[in-house]
């Protein structure tokens, strides 16, 4: 690869970096706390549910932003 492409690829990856972070934010901030007034199983396995989902989402997000973010700093 050239300079060139080696800049365009490092610019790309910063910039999916700064997305990342973005993403990670918002998903923090929708994952529900607990409720304080279940009203029965079903109320409480879709909260647990809800939960266990953006957690893995976050958890994907920050293992591909640690792999990159290790990238970059190589390059």
């Amino acid at each position: 690869m050239n300079e060139r492409t080696n800049q365009a690829a490092g610019d790309d990856g910063w910039d999916r970096l700064r997305e990342i972070d973005e993403t990670l934010e918002r998903l923090r901030a929708e994952v529900p706390g607990p409720p304080t007034d279940v009203a029965d199983f079903a109320d409480a396995g879709q909260y647990l549910a809800a939960r266990e989902e953006l957690e893995g989402q976050i958890e994907l997000l920050e293992a591909e932003r640690e792999r990159l973010r290790e990238r970059l700093e190589q390059s």
